[in-house]
């Protein structure tokens, strides 16, 4: 190593050590202004996370108490601890003549059998659209884009005259209308097929693949990642979801549906222990979901086709 290259390696350490003191006073006030605003915005989010879990524990807690006991104390921990709650909600929650085994098993193939045919027919629309030039595509990408930002509320009356002429109100088959091929699922899907080469589709070409096979046996297979995730996220908004089966679904409520109208009917006179009781079990396939599959939803999502 010659002398040159000595002093040239020494240099920027003697400039890291000589700092004015005007770069100083800044780099301190940075620091300081950056740990305030740290501080700031953790005690916003554990105000925040304290709030849900003090509502949470407070809903477990009411479900374990007595109707009297609520009446008393409904700030405090139960006195006694009614278990029995849980089973009394089974047999006494209803809506529409349903107990809540059956408004289980509504919410399974409403939320699994809707999120299930929104997810499909979305990866076939963003498919064609992300990877096949036609006229009118940015068209179709735009417009659903648009259809995202109408009000859900607004479209209600236009919804009820369309599943009336198609005769599905209050029927299962209301879950063909989940079967659309836009909205958050097209978003997600058609930047996803927008990225993935199509030198996977060329090579099926080769081999003497139909467009369908390719779609079907190729470029699906690899975006089955993301729409896990998308469907998971689906299911539990599908789930949660009570204003559609409210209205278009009366005499097959779901749960969050059902508790709803038995809610309403016993205004007067009713058991918030086992109301409670009642949402915590509603609840609990939710939670049981994402704590499963929440480190395989939040990797899918950002993981492409081709990898290294």
């Amino acid at each position: 190593m010659t002398g040159n290259e000595t002093v040239t390696n020494a240099l920027p350490e003697q400039n890291a050590e000589v700092l004015p003191p005007e770069g100083k006073k800044k780099e301190k006030k940075l620091n300081g202004g950056f740990l305030a605003v740290k501080i700031v915005v953790f005690t916003l989010f554990f105000l925040y996370a304290f709030s849900l879990f003090y509502a949470v524990m407070w809903a477990i807690g009411t479900s374990l108490k007595s109707q009297e006991e609520f009446y008393e104390n409904i700030n405090g921990f139960p006195q006694s601890w009614l278990f029995s709650n849980y089973w009394e909600a089974f047999r006494s929650v209803s809506a529409n003549g349903n107990n809540m085994l059956i408004m289980f098993v509504n919410s399974l193939w409403y939320s699994c059998g809707g999120a299930a045919l929104g997810v499909l027919f979305s990866s076939v629309t963003a498919y064609v659209v992300a990877k096949y030039k036609f006229p009118g595509r940015g068209f179709i990408y735009a417009l659903a884009l648009v259809t995202m930002m109408i009000p859900i509320v607004g479209s209600f009356p236009s919804q009820y005259k369309v599943y009336t002429a198609l005769g599905i109100i209050d029927s299962p088959l209301l879950i063909i209308t989940k079967a659309a091929g836009f909205g958050f699922n097209f978003v997600v899907l058609f930047s996803f097929f927008k990225t993935l080469s199509w030198t996977y589709a060329e090579a099926g070409f080769i081999d003497g693949a139909s467009h369908l096979r390719v779609f079907t046996q190729i470029m699906l297979p690899l975006a089955l990642p993301v729409m896990g995730s998308l469907f998971l996220v689906a299911t539990v908004g599908l789930w949660n979801e009570y204003m559609e089966p409210n209205l278009f679904l009366q005499s097959y409520p779901t749960l969050s549906s059902g508790l709803y109208v038995f809610q309403l009917e016993m205004t007067r006179g009713i058991n918030y222990p086992l109301l409670f009781a009642g949402l915590i079990v509603s609840v609990i396939p939710v939670v049981v979901l994402f704590v499963a599959f929440q480190k395989t939803m939040m990797e899918s999502m950002s993981v492409g086709g081709i990898k290294g």
